[in-house]
């Protein structure tokens, strides 16, 4: 192992204990002050100690866990991803949410089925809503449900499956050998972000899906697999499930611009090759984005909730439609904190605890220590970044309505991207398979810690204090 690739290792081995530590520190702090770590004390005492311990000796020793047996698993078979997928339901469900603290989860479930309200169409997540309204009113037809907790409840164990059965294939296609592709699957899969799909209650989850889809679909054209009407379609569709994504847009610009750059077409079979014309590229991410607005607007218009709904009572920025965290000073009852303040400092702190706790401390370690080896003039760690700091722009600037703590599921979709950058950067800065290994090891039993603890936290029901 060379100098750097020790040196690295180790730095995230400490990153690893320093984030299992944080576990046994949490009942130290007031939950208003470490939210992001506050499902920990949730525990009792004697599994906290135990599970942290277990994460520990992960951390520290976990590349001598023998997995020869592994070898026989054909990951690489569609059939074994989709059994996993499918296998995966059975947590999911088993786990599932058992409050409606969390955002608009409370209106959501009183607000669909109330007989003067009926929500069905809402500009803040139109196809969102709508699937699960129609929904819940097949199930009150066949089953009598009350309310739309079941149907909640079982699309999101349904999106987890697709989203493990995508990650699979991702890891699979992107990583180049099985310890790449166990570090991918790792770093992705126990991110806190998994949360939304323990039946979840919001509108987070299906769009979280798109987000996975289009990361695919775009590098999958960066390398000239398929056109870039590809992950255009796909992030304009993930835009109708909810319009946050909006924030990915501009990474589509990007990706035509590498395309153009980097891509040959072949011209009749001739053996002549010429770059993709900016005037295509244009309308491969044009067409799919009028189709699809227009077909929302249509929709929307349709069922009585247009133009006027989405100036008024369902215009984008909460409460009082501010859209961004105030720079100096706050003005309404939905304004937080201001920008440069240490209420919002705490917020973005522990939405990371809370999500991603390893993921952009891991990166910005492996950037320190191994600058040299990070492949900054390759497209796909170039893509994989801009979607990456687009997504923490909106978690920096975006003013949450109901404040960090129980606006966390809206910026959660932001560590997807980063999740997926640091396992394709790390794979490159530490070349060597052991020291990859151990660091791979460290890095997710250190994530998977948290949110072990998290998913256990919001399967107990909410007692206010």
């Amino acid at each position: 192992m060379s100098r750097a690739s020790f040196r690295l290792l180790w730095a995230l081995r400490l990153l690893a204990l320093g984030v299992i530590a944080l576990s046994l520190a949490a009942p130290l702090f007031r939950e208003e002050t470490a939210w992001g770590l506050w499902p920990a004390t949730y525990l009792p005492a004697a599994w906290r100690w135990a599970l942290t311990l277990l994460a520990a000796g992960l951390a520290l020793f976990g590349d001598r866990i023998p997995t020869g047996w592994l070898r026989g698993i054909r990951f690489g078979s569609p059939w074994t991803r989709l059994a996993i997928a499918l296998l995966s339901a059975i947590p999911f469900y088993l786990f599932r949410i058992q409050h409606l603290r969390w955002g608009d989860a409370y209106i959501l479930i009183h607000a669909i089925p109330h007989p003067q309200a009926r929500l069905t169409y809402t500009w803040q997540a139109p196809l969102d809503l709508f699937l699960h309204a129609k929904a819940w009113a097949l199930g009150n037809r066949l089953f009598g449900w009350p309310d739309p907790t079941p149907v909640y409840w079982i699309m999101s164990a349904a999106a987890g499956v697709i989203f493990v059965w995508l990650l699979l294939g991702l890891a699979h296609w992107l990583g180049r050998d099985r310890t790449e592709r166990f570090l991918l699957v790792g770093l992705v899969a126990s991110l806190g972000l998994l949360q939304l799909f323990f039946g979840y209650i919001e509108n987070y989850t299906l769009m979280t899906v798109g987000v996975l889809i289009t990361i695919w679909l775009a590098l999958r054209a960066l390398r000239g697999e398929i056109a870039l009407i590809w992950p255009a379609t796909a992030l304009a569709l993930t835009h109708a499930f909810h319009p946050s994504t909006i924030i990915l847009a501009p990474s589509l610009l990007y990706l035509a611009w590498q395309i153009r750059h980097s891509s040959r077409i072949e011209i009749h079979g001739s053996g002549l090759r010429a770059q993709a014309s900016y005037k295509s590229l244009t309308l491969q991410i044009a067409i799919p984005y009028l189709l699809v607005f227009v077909g929302i607007f249509a929709f929307m218009t349709a069922g009585g909730h247009g133009l006027d709904a989405l100036l008024g009572s369902d215009a984008p920025g909460g409460g009082d439609r501010n859209w961004l965290v105030p720079l100096v000073q706050t003005s309404t009852r939905w304004e937080h904190y201001t920008m440069f303040s240490l209420g919002h400092l705490l917020d973005i702190v522990n939405e990371q605890l809370l999500v991603a706790p390893v993921i952009w401390p891991g990166l910005l370690l492996t950037f320190a220590f191994a600058w040299p080896r990070v492949p900054r003039r390759d497209g796909t760690f170039r893509l994989l970044l801009l979607m990456s700091l687009l997504y923490l722009l909106l978690t920096l600037t975006w003013n949450p309505d109901y404040g960090g703590q129980r606006d966390w599921d809206l910026f959660a979709p932001a560590a997807l991207p980063a999740a997926i950058l640091f396992g394709y950067v790390l794979a490159r800065a530490l070349p060597e398979p052991n020291a990859l290994r151990s660091a791979s090891w460290a890095l997710i039993a250190a994530q998977a810690l948290h949110t072990a603890m998290w998913i256990y936290q919001n399967t107990l029901p909410w007692v206010p204090s």
